[in-house]
């Protein structure tokens, strides 16, 4: 008895995990306006919230409530912030509220460019479409616009929702992942 219901309950995870999500075709409809959008490289991302990695240092800092009532160290709220992450053509501008650590004295002495800001063409840019999960995955790398020491590994992650995930990784700073929503860059006639 003790093994029929062993296998029973090994059968069942396995049949949990081998199940796919069915997508109806409102959603096939979505993911392909989705996919539309990122192709035209005419978009632009507005962050709600920022993810800093929540180091020891970091955490202690983030407890004393320095981020503000709501805040914690894990998810700071930047709807108040200015933030911008904009994709037009092939040039990719962006401005990111930075919370973390920075090592090495990144930024210098005196500095007030404290942000993640860059203005550049990007290098390994990288388009991925995952079927299975109905979303879209861009890897790039870009330099920083100030610190000509500082460059980005980014991962930006859209989903037919609208919603989307910014992961920064920094050469001398400490990652950070932003959460917002995607939309067409409006064109303001230039």
């Amino acid at each position: 008895m003790k093994n029929l219901f062993l296998f029973s309950a090994l059968f069942l995870m396995l049949m949990a995990c081998g199940s796919s999500k069915e997508f109806t075709a409102q959603d096939d409809l979505a993911y392909q306006n989705l996919k539309d959008l990122v192709d035209s490289q005419s978009l632009v991302i507005i962050s709600n919230s920022a993810s800093p990695f929540a180091s020891a240092a970091f955490s202690r800092v983030a407890n004393s409530n320095i981020l503000g009532p709501g805040n914690n160290a894990n998810n700071i709220d930047i709807t108040t912030n200015a933030n911008k992450l904009t994709i037009k053509g092939d040039s990719i501008q962006g401005y990111l509220p930075y919370f973390g650590e920075q090592n090495f004295g990144s930024g210098g002495y005196g500095s007030n460019k404290t942000s993640i800001e860059f203005d550049d063409i990007p290098k390994d840019y990288v388009v991925t479409h995952d079927d299975q999960k109905h979303a879209v995955e861009i890897r790039l790398k870009i330099d920083d616009k100030y610190r000509n020491s500082e460059h980005y590994d980014m991962m930006i992650t859209l989903y037919p929702n609208m919603k989307s995930i910014i992961r920064v990784q920094s050469t001398t700073r400490t990652s950070i992942e932003y959460t917002g929503r995607v939309s067409r860059l409006e064109d303001k006639g230039e």
